[in-house]
């Protein structure tokens, strides 16, 4: 039997402890990787619903202002405090010439929306639901007349240890709490919306 008969009857026989390794090597390798870019898909898909979630909300809280300046119904060319006061949320704009700052617009009782949402979007005002925190801020454009609204709603982006008094503040939307406070904290998030509201002429008027 010559040397290379040999070694074929050999290689038929089965594989070597090194080849099996080996093979498990490259299998292990190539479920490492698809776990990761499972992981990162789910991050993924995690991230996307939060922003579009954020983005319908702020656009929510849009509809929202523009249905209480249906209650302002008389404009002058000077802010008068009688304009807004038969609205809800349009009567904290500042006087012109005041800073813009945001603000925690008032839950309204009677409709049952609140600033904040829960998980799935929905007006919740239990502290340990909320995840999406909802702000205004308003500033005139002709006082009196036409005012510009802005609306942010922020999150945070990915929970952590439930003993982090941080992460506890924000899901509870702390009253007063400023996102913009938390520079350099990676977890925020904000979807933001602009639109501008003037007052609802009455027939006749």
């Amino acid at each position: 039997m010559t040397r290379r008969t040999r070694r074929q009857q050999q290689r038929r026989q089965g594989y070597t402890l090194i080849e099996v390794m080996m093979a498990i090597g490259v299998l292990t390798a190539g479920a490492v990787a698809i776990m990761a870019l499972q992981s990162a898909s789910t991050r993924g898909n995690m991230e996307a619903r939060q922003m579009g979630t954020g983005a319908m909300l702020a656009q929510r809280w849009v509809e929202r202002l523009r249905r209480d300046a249906l209650n302002w119904t008389r404009g002058t060319n000077t802010v008068d405090a009688l304009l807004l006061s038969r609205t809800h949320w349009l009567r904290n704009v500042p006087s012109p010439g005041d800073p813009a700052n945001w603000q925690v617009p008032a839950a309204n009782p009677a409709t049952g929306e609140t600033p904040n949402f829960d998980f799935y979007g929905n007006d919740t005002a239990t502290a340990t639901e909320m995840r999406y925190c909802g702000n205004v801020r308003y500033e005139w454009l002709y006082p009196g007349r036409a005012m510009r609204a802005d609306v942010r709603v922020w999150w945070v982006r990915s929970a952590t240890s439930t003993g982090d008094p941080t992460r506890a503040q924000l899901a509870s939307c702390a009253p007063g709490l400023d996102p913009n406070t938390l520079t350099g904290d990676f977890r925020i998030r904000a979807a933001y919306a602009s639109t501008v509201i003037r007052y609802t002429p009455m027939p006749g008027s």
